[in-house]
């Protein structure tokens, strides 16, 4: 079977493995990757198939212990997915989120959880255009300031987080786009996903 990157997570749990595996003899249980992680069994669960399907574990059917490692690809790589659609309720980096992946430098990720979204709109012009690939580490806050992925009810949008008495702003750096203030249960409803660390844009744009 033909081996695919990782992405950061996908590195943790497979060294979870095989760190279970050295140790204790014989290899992890869903539930107990979930609990490494602190996550639930569906989202342990859709991380081994994501292994699975890349090559690096077996998994023998009606087994609660039925891991099985196989080779590693080469190194320094990792495969950041690209998040199609964000919506409550769901885990960010559900399966069925995710739109593609791209490989990108492990260094360029620094190990952290990290996944990609695309830009869209012009209210974060000129730091971010329509269309360019918002780099995003998984953190539940951010600094006054720090551009940031927050879900607001059922959408996903890139601002700029701003903490207020009482409540939040969230605003673009497009003086045309003016500023989204919330305060009482809908700041609190606001939920930060991650904070901005790079961007990816095509050549051919301005």
């Amino acid at each position: 079977m033909k081996k695919t990157t990782l992405t950061a997570r996908q590195h943790e749990v497979l060294a979870f493995v095989e760190e279970f595996c050295q140790q204790q003899g014989y290899p992890p249980t869903v539930r107990e990757v979930a609990a490494a992680f602190g996550i639930q069994p569906r989202a342990a669960d859709d991380h081994l198939s994501a292994l699975k399907r890349k090559g690096y574990l077996r998994r023998e059917p009606g087994r609660s212990r039925g891991l099985a490692l196989t080779a590693r690809s080469t190194p320094g790589v990792v495969e950041v997915p690209l998040v199609g659609q964000i919506a409550a309720g769901r885990p960010l980096l559900a399966v069925e989120q995710i739109e593609d992946s791209f490989p990108l430098p492990e260094a360029w990720t620094g190990g952290r959880e990290v996944f990609l979204l695309r830009v869209r709109g012009e209210s974060m012009a000129p730091t971010f255009l329509d269309g360019d690939l918002a780099l995003v580490q998984v953190q539940s806050r951010v600094e006054p300031g720090e551009a940031a992925v927050v879900l607001v009810g059922e959408e996903a949008t890139l601002k700029r987080v701003y903490p207020e008495a009482g409540g939040l702003v969230l605003k673009g750096d497009n003086p045309d786009f003016p500023p989204l203030r919330l305060e009482g249960a809908a700041a609190a409803a606001v939920q930060v996903l991650g904070r901005v660390v790079g961007m990816y844009r095509d050549v051919g744009k301005p």
